[in-house]
């Protein structure tokens, strides 16, 4: 199994004919093994540890940067110091600065020239461009070799075999207006990377295959492909991708079945022809492969993925709590034969912790790699919060992560909150909980409260619904979906109500790019509406202010994570399921 570190000349553009590197095995293996124990060794003194990354990565290489001299980098020698000179921001706070860099301008927030933008959408609909730096890949880089090293370390016959990865195409970066540096998402630079990476291994899956438009299409053409494969990991930052893979295998399976049995592709998927002559000229069928298909699919269990595939031993993918109700969906997959490992939380912005070990959600805090620092989430609105370092956090508790990542971003408020699980040495591991504020991310769609009651709004109107109140929460079980609680003043009729679910469902793709296009992949289904009793929302509110003083101190609540809240109402009518 290959998994590619770039080199430098990786950096800028991936040049023909690169060799393969490796993490933990041919020419790196030493590389990879001494990072990683240099690593771990830092994590019982994550404090000086911290120290060091400040100066050395974050203040000192930049003290003559626009930014550095505006805010006296120059006298900074403590992380009091820092504290001091620099204030938390966030993204909208920073933009006048990663502006000028957009537009062609270096030297404003790092002395070491920006190379390209890794762009996100975060929580709003305004693209966010994250400065890029050479030593910024390289520490990412560090983070990579020390994961894997972790990974197959503990599971040696998954190093061993072949790893199913790529499951959509990120798209081709574009340029930045002004600079005309690349900018594009992350996943799509570092799968360019991994394609210049491995010229001479023919991948399990294409790019014209992960460039299938169509979700129903590009699911099934990937299920063929691997009834005729075998492989011991299957990996996805998103545990909706692997758990939509097997939906469809289920539902196509007689489809599927007779391919295999014949060789090529059905007619079934809508694809190019470029893609036909691929499956056709690969997979030639396999008749006994067919049968055992038609068998697992009529047996007791159904498809299962630890029986289609025995060598399968190792499934990675986000293990947060928010998306529990996907790997509950993967379970029976897995079963107890296949291992599952969380893979790092990161973001376009920094890496924050590194997992090590199997069945866990969240990792240690990657103190070696980036400056990072806490604010409690019950202070996160405060005007001057509580900010701690790494080693003061406390077992349970939840706190906002302020990132300070040396390719341009200082004391950057990244939204994430996170909740500590347990320490290894002296330094904290933490899972991601969910984003700062009323938000909610079921797979990775970041709806916010505003764009629920905007949405909501344009319901109201486009219905002419008499709405006294409301509130939107996540499914409690099922395939995972958003369930909106109404409470009406008047009687609605059938045909309105019924007409609900797809009215919000647009609504929310307009106010929420994200949400738009992870319902047009699959990975959530609509909306459903909940009709509540009359009176619901006044006894509710009621129960929360039963221990205030004051009922002005609660606002109304439109967009909730807790997935159990629809317990609290009399839920009369229910709709869109």
């Amino acid at each position: 199994m290959s998994v590619a570190i770039p080199r430098e000349r990786d950096i800028d553009a991936p040049a023909p004919g690169a060799r393969r590197i490796y993490v933990i095995f041919a020419g790196t293996a030493v590389f990879a093994s001494r990072k990683a124990e240099s690593f771990f060794a830092g994590l019982a003194q994550p404090d000086l540890v911290q120290t060091a990354v400040l100066r050395d990565a974050v203040v000192g290489p930049n003290v003559e940067s626009v930014f550095g001299a505006a805010h006296g980098f120059s006298s900074v020698s403590s992380v009091a110091d820092y504290r001091a000179a620099v204030p938390i921001r966030k993204y909208a706070d920073l933009s006048p600065w990663i502006d000028r860099v957009v537009g062609g301008e270096q030297g404003v927030l790092t002395t070491e020239r920006v190379k390209r933008f890794f762009m996100t959408s975060g929580s709003t609909s305004t693209a966010k461009y994250i400065p890029v730096t050479r030593s910024f890949i390289q520490t990412k880089s560090q983070a990579f070799g020390i994961y894997w090293a972790q990974v197959f370390g503990a599971h040696p016959k998954a190093k061993a075999g072949r790893m199913v990865t790529n499951f959509s195409d990120s798209g081709a970066p574009g340029k930045a207006p002004g600079s005309g540096l690349p900018a594009g998402s992350e996943s799509s630079y570092w799968a360019q990377v991994t394609r210049a990476t491995q010229l001479s291994t023919r991948p399990i899956i294409p790019k014209h295959i992960a460039k299938i438009a169509d979700s129903d299409s590009r699911y099934y053409t990937l299920a063929r492909i691997l009834l005729e494969e075998s492989f011991s990991v299957i990996m996805t930052l998103n545990p909706s991708t692997i758990v939509l893979l097997f939906s469809k295998l289920e539902a196509f399976a007689e489809d599927l079945a007779r391919d295999v049995a014949q060789g090529g592709l059905g007619d079934r998927p809508n694809v190019s022809d470029e893609v036909r002559a691929y499956i056709k000229e690969t997979y030639t069928g396999d008749p006994e492969r067919a049968a055992a298909i038609t068998e697992l699919a009529s047996g007791e269990g159904g498809i299962a993925a630890h029986r289609l595939w025995p060598d399968l031993s190792l499934a990675i993918c986000w293990r947060s709590p928010m998306l529990q109700s996907y790997l509950d969906l993967l379970a029976p997959h897995f079963s107890t034969t296949v291992a599952q490992r969380d893979y790092m939380m990161m973001a376009s912005e920094g890496i924050m912790a590194i997992p090590v070990q199997d069945n866990e959600s969240g990792g240690v805090c990657a103190v070696g790699l980036h400056f990072y620092e806490f604010v409690p989430e019950a202070e996160y609105e405060d005007d001057d919060p509580t900010v701690l370092s790494p080693h003061e956090l406390e077992v349970g508790g939840r706190y906002v992560v302020i990132l300070s990542n040396g390719s341009g971003l200082y004391r950057y408020d990244i939204g994430d909150v996170v909740r500590v699980t347990g320490f290894v040495e002296r330094t904290p591991k933490f899972e991601f909980l969910h984003r700062a504020g009323r938000t909610c991310s079921l797979t990775g769609e970041k709806l916010t409260e505003d764009q629920v009651s905007a949405a909501m709004g344009d319901v109201s109107k486009t219905l002419d619904l008499p709405m006294v109140s409301f509130t939107m929460a996540p499914a409690a079980s099922g395939f995972p979906r958003y369930v909106a609680l109404v409470e009406f003043s008047a009687d609605v009729d059938d045909g309105t109500l019924k007409r609900f679910s797809a009215v919000l469902d647009d609504a929310l793709a307009r106010h929420n790019g994200e949400y738009g296009g992870k319902r047009s992949s699959q990975r959530l289904e609509a909306p459903e509406l909940a009709v509540v009793a009359p009176g619901s929302f006044e006894a509710w509110r009621r129960q929360r202010t039963a221990d205030t003083t004051s009922d002005s101190q609660v606002k109304p609540m439109h967009l909730t994570r807790d997935a159990s809240i629809a317990e609290q109402f009399e839920v009369r009518q229910r709709f869109g399921t």
